[in-house]
This record gives C-alpha cells, sequence and structure tokens, in this order.
C-alpha cells in the first residue's frame, strides 16, 4: 500500500465535496433567493409544444442530454494540456472555475432562456444590446461552429483509426439511439423499459466492437476516409428530427460516457490499494517545460474551458434544454448539475494523465493518452475485462463526448435551410408575419409581439445559427 499522499486520493475526495456544496448549498440558494423558480408556472416546453423543438422532457432524460450536449472532448483533452504547467494550477482552476462561474452560466443562461419564452442568444443579445451585438455574437458563433467542426471530426477519424474496434461499437450505439427514439416517442413506452433495451444495445455493441474491429488498408487516406464517414453520419443527425435520432443517441450515450467518470473517479478512490501512485509534478510551471505551449496565461484557462467554464454551454442551455424543460425547478438539476458533472470528468480526466509518465507526453502529440491512463486506473479492480475490451470502450468513449455534440453543431444550420422564408416579405412596414411552409403557422411563437420582431431577426435567419423556429 502506497503512502495516500501520494495518490490521487484525497484530491478526487475534496474536489467530490467542493462540488457537493457548490450544488447543495450555493446551487439551491441561488435557485430560491435569486432566480425563485416556480414549479407552477408554465414553460416554453408546454406553451408552444410542437413536438419538434418544443416539447416537455423527464428531467432524468434532460439531465442526460444536456450533459452530452455539452461535455464534449474539451474537459478530456483540456486537462492533458492544461498539465503541462503541472497538476496542481490544473485541479485548481477545475474546481474553482465550476464552483464559482461555471455551472452559474449554465443554469443562469437556461433559466433567462426559459423566462424570455424559449429565445435562443440570438434574440435574447438583440433585445438588450441591438443588432451589432448579436451581429457580433453571431459573427463569433459561426467561426466558433466551424473550428469545433474541423477539430472534432478530425479527432472522431483519429480515433477510429487508432482504436480500431471503437467504429462498430459507435455505428451501434447510433442505431441503438435511433430503436430508442421511435419506442420513446412513437410507441410510448415506459422511458425505464427503454433505457433497459438501449443499455443492452450499448453492451453488444461493445461487444461486436472487440469481436469485429476494422483497420482501413489505405495508409495516409485512412484519416481523411474515417473524416467523410463521420461527416455522412453528422449529415444523417442534423436532418432527422431531434426526438427521432439526435436527444435519444445523446440520452442513450450518456450511460457509457458517464460510466467511464464513476470507473475512473472510483479507480483514482481506490489507488492506495492499487499502489497507483501519481507520476506526473505538481507544478506550478509558469512556462511549458517543452518549450511547445507558452505561458500559463492564458494557454491554461482556454485549454480547460469545459469542465471549468465555456460560453458553448450557454448556446445549449439556452438553443435546446431550455425548450423542452418541463418545470422551471428542473433547471437547476439539468442546468448546473450537468456542469458539475462534467466538471467531474474533467477531474477523472486529470487524474488519468497524473497516473501516467512524463514521457507519455513527450511532444503533445499522444491525443489517446488520455485511454491508456484510464485502462491504468481501471485495470486493476476490473481484471476480469481484458485490455482489448478496455481499450474499446474508453476509445469508445472519446469519440461519444466528440460525435455527440458535433451532431448538435449541424442542427441550427440543417433547420434553416429546410425552414426557408421569402425575406420580401419582411419590407418595412409590409405588415406580414412571416410563415414557415412546412408548419403553417406564426413565426415562433403565436403572439404578434413576436412576430413584430421578425423584420429584426433576418440577419441571425440568413446566418441559420438560431435555433428560433
Amino acid at each position: 500500500m502506497v503512502d495516500i499522499l501520494a495518490t490521487p486520493f484525497l484530491w478526487v475526495v475534496a474536489t467530490i465535496a467542493l462540488y457537493a456544496v457548490a450544488y447543495w448549498g450555493y446551487g439551491k440558494w441561488i435557485d430560491r433567493n435569486v432566480w425563485r423558480s416556480d414549479a407552477k408556472k408554465a414553460t416554453p416546453a408546454h406553451m408552444y409544444m410542437d413536438g419538434v423543438e418544443y416539447f416537455p422532457v423527464s428531467r432524468y432524460v434532460l439531465w442526460g442530454y444536456q450533459f452530452k450536449s455539452v461535455a464534449a472532448l474539451g474537459p478530456i483533452l483540456g486537462p492533458f494540456i492544461g498539465i503541462t504547467f503541472g497538476w496542481l494550477p490544473a485541479l485548481l482552476w477545475i474546481i474553482g472555475g465550476n464552483f464559482f462561474i461555471g455551472w452559474l452560466q449554465d443554469y443562469g443562461s437556461m433559466m433567462l432562456s426559459v423566462r424570455k419564452e424559449g429565445r435562443s442568444f440570438g434574440p435574447i443579445t438583440y433585445e438588450f444590446t441591438g443588432a451589432r451585438g448579436r451581429t457580433n455574437l453571431l459573427a463569433f458563433v459561426l467561426f466558433y461552429l466551424i473550428i469545433i467542426s474541423a477539430a472534432f471530426i478530425a479527432l472522431i477519424a483519429s480515433f477510429w483509426n487508432q482504436f480500431s474496434g471503437t467504429f462498430v461499437a459507435t455505428v451501434g450505439i447510433l442505431l441503438a439511439g435511433l430503436l430508442c427514439g421511435q419506442l420513446l416517442y412513437r410507441m410510448k413506452m415506459n422511458v425505464f423499459a427503454v433505457t433497459g433495451i438501449g443499455l443492452a444495445l450499448v453492451v453488444l455493441s461493445i461487444y461486436l466492437g472487440v469481436r469485429f474491429p476494422i483497420t482501413l488498408p489505405w495508409g495516409v487516406w485512412n484519416v481523411p476516409i474515417w473524416g467523410l464517414i463521420c461527416a455522412v453520419i453528422l449529415y444523417a443527425a442534423a436532418v432527422l428530427p431531434t426526438p427521432m435520432f439526435v436527444q435519444p443517441t445523446n440520452y442513450l450515450a450518456f450511460y457509457p460516457a458517464y460510466a467511464a467518470i464513476i470507473l475512473l473517479l472510483v479507480g483514482a478512490l481506490a489507488t492506495p490499494f492499487t499502489n497507483i501512485p501519481v507520476s506526473m509534478p505538481s507544478g506550478p510551471f509558469l512556462f511549458d517545460p517543452q518549450g511547445i505551449l507558452g505561458p500559463i496565461w492564458p494557454i491554461l484557462f482556454v485549454a480547460i474551458a469545459c469542465g471549468a467554464i465555456s460560453g458553448w454551454h450557454s448556446l445549449v442551455s439556452s438553443s435546446s434544454s431550455s425548450k423542452q424543460l418541463d418545470v422551471e425547478t428542473d433547471a437547476l438539476p439539468v442546468g448546473g448539475g450537468a456542469m458539475l458533472s462534467e466538471g467531474l470528468l474533467a477531474l477523472a480526466s486529470l487524474i488519468a494523465y497524473m497516473v501516467l509518465l512524463p514521457s507519455d507526453f513527450t511532444g503533445r502529440t499522444n491525443v489517446g493518452a488520455w485511454v491508456l491512463g484510464s485502462v491504468r486506473l481501471t485495470t486493476p479492480f476490473l481484471g476480469s475485462l481484458t485490455g482489448p475490451v478496455l481499450t474499446t470502450f474508453f476509445g469508445l468513449v472519446l469519440i461519444i463526448y466528440a460525435l455527440t455534440v458535433q451532431a448538435l453543431v449541424g442542427k441550427p444550420v440543417a433547420r434553416r435551410a429546410r425552414d426557408h422564408v421569402d425575406y420580401d416579405s419582411f419590407g418595412e412596414g409590409a405588415g406580414s408575419i412571416p410563415v414557415f411552409p412546412d408548419s403553417g403557422r406564426l413565426h415562433g411563437r403565436h403572439d404578434l409581439g413576436r412576430a413584430r420582431l421578425a423584420d429584426r431577426d433576418v440577419p441571425l435567419l440568413r446566418v441559420g445559427l438560431s435555433t428560433e423556429r
């Protein structure tokens, strides 16, 4: 048994305790005294229910959806970069950033959207800052989404290429999500029964991935081909209705994704007994010792964004989850709870890197190091599972975190392409109310007050980033 101070044990206990205070202490106080959430108030999910974008969802399903919508590769690969400056400053930022800022932003942006009739941040920005503020926001979001799309597709392709068992497992989970969506919304099956069927299919998918690994034979063209396949999958996710594919897939993918967090935290708590010490230096280093990344400020704080604080989360909270919130009191467990859960993912990822050797980070190019550290932490108490099984599982988790979020990025653009609007009818004083041909109803709201803003929303529609209908 190694010295407990030389293991991640105490750091995991301290972080979980502080996150508990953030949710049950600070969070409950903010919810009760600042936003004053009211379970009796009608939410946009009920006021504007259309079965496509506005529809009430169980808080448990929506929590899983929100978590998988905000938690991507950021809290996993962010600590891979942040640990350059030592694990201690990275840990302090994961704790402090989330405690004081992260969960508040996710929860607050969701409540703001709910109180603004489910509007996303495009129209909300216009209301508070005018056309110039909205234009600046959308220009940034457009640039941001292009970068995310390019980075995530490249990483997904690299992971499929590096971990040969993950592609079959990924396809299996996507098909399982499609099936669960039909069972849940079309056949009206009980959510627990559907979840049980989905989880069985997830286990089967991982088994098939281990049994039937796929390795492409085209050398340097392997990653571009995998990227093309990823783009085809993302296109299908963008054009299919949210209740049919994206939401049930995100919900189902939540389970292996969160199971990985639990396994890593259990592995970290067991380190005094499994004799796995912290091998990386604690720091702090004001500059990257390898001379690659530069100074700790601002690199550490922009590298570990998701898991501490990320502006992307406000877009998710306002553009989708707020439209599916059943009652206002669900906002804290869905918005705040999902962000604190993502903080646990960042913590678990940092622990996985802490138990590796400094030589595993030479050149900062081994983006699969998370799988290596995860397997090392969990093998001692999962000895019945072989290395290929654990490698496929944790490799699949990497892909899930990227693919499910990237699927959301394409939804607004696809929706705007489908909902073509004749902008000539928006002329000054035209007096016409825009109607979408596929819905035959008013633009998003059944009131003239909302329709009055239609001409001002034209730039928003043209960019194709708002989720307003």
